[in-house]
């Protein structure tokens, strides 16, 4: 039997419902999040959704990360990073809706509607210790870019779950950031996101204090610091895109399991 295609605002209301209970976790047990990227924007210029925007996205210091990753429980969301989920290759996790997937593969089902979590490490004060933590970091990327092109291709094309050595490039890549430097002894920070590059560098500590923000009917936390960090992302981002360029960011087709 096919299964039921999730709509667009389907998928909101399920992103919604996630981020109200993942604030109401991080709040009763002391951990440190805050909006961030187009979710951060939504809240500050729409005070919700970017109407056309598909993704949501979350920040917490490696510190917190790894104490959310270690007790929080439910049951309609998941955590995934490569630890839980086979063919899971960013650095970053996502919290994903349990009742729900999206089709990969020819036997492969990914995690469904899902949300960014990305996370703040430190970084040393030098500007040439930077670089060379940059510069690491992009030949574990292209690893990671090469092993993940051929298990996409395999994956898609044979009946397969894994192949070879997949997991442990992966892992060199995520670790990588994981043990780079003790957060609390820096006075710089790095988001874990993308491609490093110096835009995701803040010589600002965005978690040192948060506030209140409205988001749909919800009130959820995004650092004080918003307009340093949105304007250093984005520019003017008060100002929307040209209509031809509002469309989802991801898109992709996500089922009801």
């Amino acid at each position: 039997m096919k299964k039921k295609e999730i709509t667009f605002e389907e998928r909101k209301k399920i992103q919604l419902e996630m981020l109200e209970e993942i604030d109401a976790f991080c709040r009763s047990h002391n951990i440190k999040y805050t909006l961030a990227y187009g979710t951060l924007i939504g809240a500050i210029r729409h005070k919700g959704f970017i109407p056309w925007d598909d993704d949501l996205d979350l920040m917490m210091p490696l510190p917190d990360l790894l104490r959310f990753k270690k007790e929080f429980r439910s049951e309609k969301i998941i955590y995934c990073d490569i630890d839980t989920h086979r063919g899971y290759y960013l650095p970053f996790p996502r919290l994903a809706y349990k009742t729900t997937y999206q089709k990969k593969g020819l036997i492969l089902k990914s995690y469904g509607v899902n949300i960014d979590l990305y996370y703040i490490i430190g970084i040393p004060d030098s500007d040439n210790e930077v670089n060379c933590f940059f510069r690491r970091a992009n030949v574990l990327l292209r690893r990671r870019q090469k092993i993940h092109k051929i298990y996409t291709l395999a994956t898609r094309l044979l009946p397969i779950k894994s192949v070879p050595f997949y997991n442990t490039i992966i892992n060199n890549y995520r670790n990588y950031f994981l043990n780079a430097f003790p957060y609390k002894d820096c006075n710089r920070f790095f988001a874990v996101a993308g491609l490093p590059n110096w835009k995701e560098v803040y010589d600002f500590d965005m978690f040192k204090s948060l506030i209140d923000v409205k988001f749909e009917n919800k009130t959820l936390l995004a650092t004080a610091d918003y307009h340093r960090f949105l304007t250093q992302e984005y520019g003017d981002y008060m100002t929307p895109p040209p209509e031809n360029e509002r469309v989802p960011y991801h898109g992709g087709h996500y089922y009801w399991k």
